[in-house]
């Protein structure tokens, strides 16, 4: 486990298509020798860095600590090379460990199975030094642990110091709809440029995650102000360095300058917004209303000056319930078009039908997930006429 001047190598995961966010969240934290992969970025930190990124992580999933490397042809190959790593620094032995496994090897293709491996190799390296033996506990893990193999059999080890994935924030128990992952919002807004400086609105915001991230974003809140990690269970936890690190983000808070706007056409899924800003900290900064999007008056950077910017994640056919797909997404086009000049749109959608009868040309298509669901996120600029503010300008 790292120190707070030992530099240590983490691997933190994220979603296809956000590598390049992760990769400057990271390196705005402290991160050194950033190096970007397929879904991870890699790079080098101390204790200190391991604190501020899982606090304020807002693309990240995990972030691991990276323990050690091998090949491991055989079961017994890689029972031996487990059993061999010295487990008394971290895990003491009446205590609980997690597992999580997963494989593309073609030899070590059950997960589940290596999990088990995994374990029995800890257990049988306590058992057979101290008589006793550390449990197996999701929810009060103390260690958890995660096993990498690769096609070639190459496996990697690391110390899981988040523990619940970073997207559990804390503040959603209840959802309406279908809710968006919450990393998955926070990178849709860092992929628009979103950073507080302009109005922004979610004209259908469902239980309110889009307009909950956007809120923390204008705020400086840290994302993972409420909610606890893995590495307060670890035994070099440094209570001091993590309550300085804690103050620090606290007092960089502030009130967002520009309005926040969230709404939906259903009163019970604004309710449940409301439930989900308020745990996260910051339903003081949002004005949440029950009303159609055609209705919805965007708000303005000044009384003389229109623009501002809007993500939503509107209905797609496995969530549209009632009425046409085509028809509801001909009303975002005409909406936009209508009333939203000096914005910028972004529109996040499983239906390239829909789409197609937005009516308006876009300026960005960016392929993402969601879940398992393959998606566009688009980008319309609805100039004014008149000025073409630096929100409006091309990447």
């Amino acid at each position: 486990m790292p120190t707070a001047s030992l530099i240590t190598t983490f691997s933190i995961t994220t979603f296809e298509g956000f590598e390049e966010i992760l990769s400057a969240e990271i390196t705005a934290l402290g991160g050194e020798d950033v190096e970007i992969g397929r879904r991870v970025v890699h790079c080098n930190g101390d204790k200190d860095f391991l604190y501020r990124a899982n606090l304020n992580l807002r693309t990240g999933l995990r972030v691991l600590v990276n323990l050690t490397e091998f090949t491991a042809r055989n079961e017994q190959e890689m029972y031996d090379q487990l059993k061999a790593i010295d487990w008394s620094p971290l895990l003491a032995k009446d205590g609980n460990l997690w597992i999580d496994a997963n494989t593309s090897s073609d030899y070590h293709r059950n997960a589940v199975y290596l999990s088990q491996l995994f374990k029995d190799a800890i257990v049988d390296q306590f058992r057979d030094k101290t008589g006793e033996r550390p449990s197996v506990s999701k929810e009060e893990a103390d260690l958890r642990l995660n096993l990498h193999v690769t096609k070639n059999d190459e496996v990697s080890v690391s110390l899981n110091s988040s523990g619940d994935g970073l997207h559990r924030r804390g503040y959603r128990r209840k959802t309406g709809g279908a809710p968006i992952n919450e990393v998955l919002a926070a990178g849709l807004l860092l992929l628009a440029g979103y950073d507080g400086e302009v109005p922004f609105v979610d004209p259908m915001c469902g239980s309110g995650t889009i307009v909950a991230e956007a809120a923390m974003i204008a705020a400086n809140h840290p994302p993972g102000l409420n909610r606890k990690f893995g590495f307060e269970r670890w035994p070099d936890f440094e209570i001091e360095l993590w309550s300085s690190i804690r103050q620090e983000a606290l007092d960089a808070r502030r009130r967002p300058p520009h309005p926040i706007v969230g709404s939906d056409i259903e009163e019970l899924t604004v309710s449940l917004a409301r439930i989900s800003l308020d745990r996260a900290g910051v339903l003081n900064y949002v004005d949440l209303y029950s009303q159609p999007f055609d209705q919805l008056q965007a708000p303005r950077i000044t009384d003389k000056e229109a623009g501002g910017m809007l993500v939503t994640n509107p209905p797609y056919e496995m969530r549209l319930t009632t009425g046409n797909i085509e028809g509801l997404y001909q009303m975002i086009g005409d909406t936009l078009k209508q009333n939203w000049k000096g914005y910028t749109a972004w529109i996040i959608t499983g239906s390239p039908e829909g789409l197609k009868s937005v009516g308006l040309k876009t300026s960005r298509r960016i392929p993402l997930m969601n879940g398992p669901v393959e998606v566009r996120y688009v980008r319309y600029d609805l100039y004014d006429g008149s000025r073409k503010g630096k929100h409006l300008e091309e990447e």
